[in-house]
């Protein structure tokens, strides 16, 4: 039986990790698109906040704890240049741990309780909210490991 405590806690140590690298990173950072990609940063950690609220949340038929704006700006398919406005980093940041802590209470709470199922782009059918938490940990390490690699490329610029 797959344990939901120990996923948010693996969902919180990686929101607070991203969470840290925006605290010590510049705006310039941040928004720059490294060449060769067509997202930056920011796009990359709401993106993650995003698809967990989706996958979660939308999926289960509730209202997610993220804007319209908010989910239009970072969805899949979007991208900067999609932009209407700049995102605020302070939102970003709010989110990334307020999105876990009502998680958690929504999981304690039993609020999950029907799942329109759907299949990722590697094959694999999401069944249920935990199996979509299970998918939004390995999403986010996947985004993860792509922020770091654009700060060292744009380090080297």
């Amino acid at each position: 039986m797959i344990n939901e405590r120990f996923e948010c806690e693996i969902l919180r140590a990686s929101r607070t990790r991203l969470l840290q690298l925006i605290e010590k990173s510049s705006c310039e950072i941040l928004f720059k698109i490294p060449d060769g990609f067509n997202n930056n940063i920011i796009w990359q950690i709401g993106h993650c906040i995003t698809s967990q609220q989706r996958h979660m949340y939308m999926r289960s038929g509730l209202p997610m704890y993220i804007s319209k704006e908010f989910e239009e700006s970072f969805k899949i398919g979007s991208s900067p240049a999609s932009w209407k406005g700049i995102p605020d980093v302070n939102e970003v940041k709010h989110l990334l741990i307020d999105t876990v802590n009502r998680l958690e209470s929504d999981l304690e709470s039993g609020l999950f309780v029907s799942y329109d199922h759907f299949e990722l782009p590697m094959g694999f059918q999401v069944k249920n909210h935990v199996e979509a938490l299970q998918a939004a940990n390995y999403h986010e390490a996947e985004h993860s490991g792509k922020i770091f690699t654009y700060l060292k490329l744009l380090a080297k610029e």
